[in-house]
């Protein structure tokens, strides 16, 4: 962080000085000293905006990845108890369980857009088993109740 600022203001010095070179000494023909105190000046405010600049930006992007990993722990909450209420509906009352299925996939859907919408890439990472488990669940309480095993 404080790399780039001082290369940014040691650039700015260079500049600065080899344009007053160029200016004074080549142009015009007025030999004499440098003015430094201007350059110099120039070169550490270059320094301390660049560096605030960028501490600026660095905890812009902390702040980001906070709210993406909060975003994440909650979206796993939600498909976590989302499960367990579907199941547990399925296994007391199988008659209600499809509108408690339904009601899962369109949050499941809104989730999943969330996720898209605030991290791309997370969207394309492998996802927790969601609703497309519950079948496997369901041939096993099926086959449980018909005294198959």
């Amino acid at each position: 962080m404080a790399l780039f600022a001082l290369a940014a203001s040691g650039f700015v010095l260079l500049v600065s000085f080899l344009l007053q070179w160029f200016i004074y000494d080549d142009w015009l023909h007025r030999t004499g000293p440098l003015r430094i105190v201007g350059t110099t000046l120039a070169a550490v405010l270059t320094f301390v905006f660049v560096h605030r600049w960028q501490c600026a930006a660095r905890e812009r992007q902390i702040d980001m990845l906070q709210r993406f990993e909060t975003i994440a722990r909650m979206n796993d909450v939600i498909r976590n108890a989302l499960q367990i209420i579907e199941v547990t509906t399925y296994a007391t009352d199988p008659a209600t369980a499809q509108h408690v299925r339904e009601a899962v996939t369109v949050i499941d859907g809104a989730l999943e857009g969330m996720v898209a919408v605030t991290a791309p890439e997370a969207a394309t990472a492998k996802k927790p088993p969601g609703p497309s488990a519950l079948p496997i669940l369901r041939s096993s309480a099926q086959a449980g109740k018909s005294g198959s095993p």
